[in-house]
């Protein structure tokens, strides 16, 4: 196969742009599809256009003159026409001299733009001029039997792609079209012919070539349903493959009888009542523990809601019943701590030993802790990515709890499976709509915890402009002075903005030091620059009350646990996905006493106004993900999971029948081909998107 460099007849600088990007040959370039399409088609004459709409117009000009001018700042140049039937016409060229030359006397052009009236003339901001060595009229030129030099990118459905550090959109349409009689020798179809028949596909290489030069808008829809088909089909069978390969393991425990004294024993030490969600949860994952293959479940439910109790009873009963040790794992540092704290309270008592393992103790205390787990001395242990080592050895692991699991992925599982496979149990305080799971978390039984402790009261959230945050100063003192405390959070725009975020914190910080006077060396600042270790030293103010109000970036989302923080006031608010604003203010939903958001915003848009109102309306966050999945799309609510399959547009992705569809087949094809044995373009084709999952 030729190589990408002589494919493209190209620069190094080009090469090097796209190799960053992972484009490596020429049918990963042809994977590079376009973002949109303009309707080149319809070639008008100028008088036929429809000024501020797009248009494209061909004619055979004549120049009568150039002339250049400078306006503002810009240079500016003024062409004049005379087209057949003796008009005048003028196209004006804003700071291109490049575009400006191009157009010389006697030749045929083709300008793709938006035509207005500027000074009484013709205007043409920035458009596309093509040549074109096409006979004088447009019903001649629109023939498909006479060729032209640039037909490419005229007299058809064009594709506009995304630019790339650089690369213009223009110099991918030219390419591709380079390359279009070559796809056939690239591409061959990978999918049984039963797929292509069920769901009315059009074949592998056909797509490659509508996606890129369609032949009608009707032949780009059929060709993007299956790119988007094929994407789905991948996370299926990727994730059936894997939870195939992780149950191959049996667990000996089929043939014991549940105890439910044990689950009992432990409910009746808790100093509250478990709701109905949660005991439906613990029901669920007991019966799992004694299926004859290990457990994958993921549990959702929002923050406060009880997960982790329900974790801990599962791993009470997993030792009782079997003796095994558990494994909790976290994110962060603080995060660790704190389930430290809540499942040491809850175990200890009950004669189970629980340690933490993190980056942050001593050599020391880890070596103990090693050596102990080894020997079975340690029957539940939390903490970090400081666990995933090779020297971390449990003596008899059967049950792991995976805390905020879009943070890991298949290869810690895989460090779990050397010790037989244990139980996983995966929980996501994040959200995350029906469809969704179905689509992009396949392997896992799902549970939900929708509902929440008995006495907790929902939070109060109201939108308010910039004027109505400082009339709250009178309630957050006398909030204060009753022992409660605050959060002011302000948002990190853009991951790459960490220091726009310190300097939004950090100002925010010092104006709420001018406008609580009152409260002097009581107001802390939080943010993602912070070493672990002050993080942990202002947090652990904040809890003794040392500081009651505390300025913070978006760090708190994740591990804060504050019973009487009751007020939190968000900054520039529109700035967050509401799944985002959502997790935040469960950080002030801790107790019963009731809280307030505060959701401050500069924004006077309707659109800002309905998606923040629907804050005010819901406290499900659910629904919310829900509408955040229907304004932003899936890799906002998804962040790093599955990122490279995320941009599934909304009315597939929330197309459940369509989506159980493809479960349903993906399922029939591994029991049919297991290994996918007598597929070998789909099992390369799998292996080339995803790596090799069937090693």
């Amino acid at each position: 196969m030729m190589d990408l460099k002589t494919a493209l007849k190209t620069t190094p600088k080009y090469m090097k742009i796209l190799e960053k990007n992972w484009i490596l040959t020429v049918k990963d370039f042809l994977q590079y599809f376009p973002r949109a399409y303009e309707d080149r088609s319809t070639i008008r004459n100028l008088n036929e256009l429809l000024f501020n709409e797009k248009g494209i117009t061909a004619t055979k000009w004549h120049i009568i003159s150039k002339s250049i001018f400078m306006r503002g700042g810009k240079r500016i140049y003024d062409i004049k026409f005379l087209d057949p039937a003796g008009n005048k016409w003028y196209i004006t060229i804003f700071n291109s001299g490049f575009l400006a030359s191009k157009i010389q006397e006697d030749k045929r052009y083709i300008i793709v733009g938006k035509p207005n009236i500027k000074f009484g003339k013709t205007t043409f901001s920035h458009p596309d001029i093509v040549e074109t060595e096409a006979p004088e009229t447009p019903e001649i030129a629109l023939d498909s039997k006479i060729e032209t030099k640039e037909i490419y990118n005229s007299g058809r459905i064009f594709p506009i792609y995304s630019e790339l550090m650089g690369i213009k959109p223009g110099w991918f349409a030219e390419k591709m079209r380079w390359l279009m009689d070559k796809i056939d020798a690239i591409f061959s179809e990978y999918l049984p012919s039963e797929f292509i028949h069920k769901f009315n596909l059009i074949g592998v290489q056909e797509t490659i070539k509508e996606m890129h030069y369609p032949t009608s808008f009707q032949k780009q829809k059929q060709a993007n349903l299956r790119i988007f088909f094929d994407r789905l089909l991948r996370i299926q069978l990727y994730s059936m493959i894997n939870r195939n390969t992780y149950q191959q393991n049996k667990t000996n425990m089929e043939n014991e009888i549940i105890n439910r004294e044990i689950i009992k024993n432990v409910v009746n030490t808790l100093p509250f009542e478990l709701t109905m969600a949660q005991k439906k949860v613990i029901k669920h994952i007991t019966e799992n523990i004694h299926e004859p293959k290990p457990m994958l479940r993921l549990l959702q439910g929002d923050v406060g809601s009880g997960k982790t109790v329900v974790a801990a009873a599962s791993a009470y009963y997993t030792y009782k019943k079997f003796w095994g040790q558990s494994v909790f794992l976290a994110p962060l540092e603080v995060l660790a701590h704190q389930h430290y704290k809540t499942l040491a309270k809850l175990l200890l008592p009950l004669g189970l030993r629980v340690e933490l393992l993190t980056w942050s103790i001593t050599k020391g205390q880890k070596d103990k802790i090693k050596q102990e787990l080894a020997e079975w001395r340690i029957h539940v242990l939390i903490g970090t990515h400081a666990i995933l080592q090779d020297d971390v050895i449990f003596k008899k692991l059967q049950f792991v709890v995976i805390d905020e699991q879009h943070k890991f992925g298949v290869k810690q599982r895989a460090f779990f499976k050397q010790f037989g496979a244990p139980h996983i149990l995966q929980m996501s305080a994040t959200p995350i709509p029906r469809s969704m799971a179905l689509a992009f978390f396949g392997e896992f039984d799902v549970s939900i915890i929708d509902e929440m402790p008995i006495g907790r009261k929902p939070i109060i959230t109201k939108v308010i402009s910039e004027k109505e945050y400082i009339k709250l100063k009178p309630r957050i003192l006398d909030h204060i002075k009753k022992g409660q405390k605050v959060f002011i959070v302000t948002p990190l725009i853009e991951e790459s903005e960490k220091m726009e975020e310190l300097k939004a914190a950090t100002t925010e910080f010092e104006e709420a030091k001018i406008l609580f006077p009152e409260l002097k060396e009581k107001i802390g600042l939080l943010h993602g620059k912070m070493k672990p270790k002050d993080k942990e030293e202002i947090m652990q103010e904040f809890k003794t009350g040392k500081i009651c109000l505390l300025v913070s970036t978006t760090v708190i989302e994740v591990g804060v646990d504050i019973p009487d923080a009751t007020i939190m006031i968000i900054k520039n608010a529109d700035r967050f996905w509401l799944s985002q604003l959502h997790q935040l203010r469960w950080r002030i939903w801790r107790s019963d006493i009731q809280s307030y958001c505060f959701l401050e915003t500069k924004s006077k848009t309707d659109e800002s106004k309905k998606r923040l109102g629907a804050m005010e309306e819901t406290n499900d966050g659910f629904k919310l993900a829900e509408l955040d999945l229907q304004n932003r799309g899936a890799g906002e609510i998804l962040g790093t999971i599955q990122s490279w399959e995320s941009d599934i547009p909304m009315e597939i992705l929330t197309n459940l029948k369509f989506l159980e569809q493809i479960q349903e087949w993906a399922k029939r094809l591994l029991e049919k081909y297991p290994n996918l044995e007598w597929l070998p373009g789909l099992k390369k084709y799998l292996e080339e998107k995803m790596g090799d999952v069937l090693a």
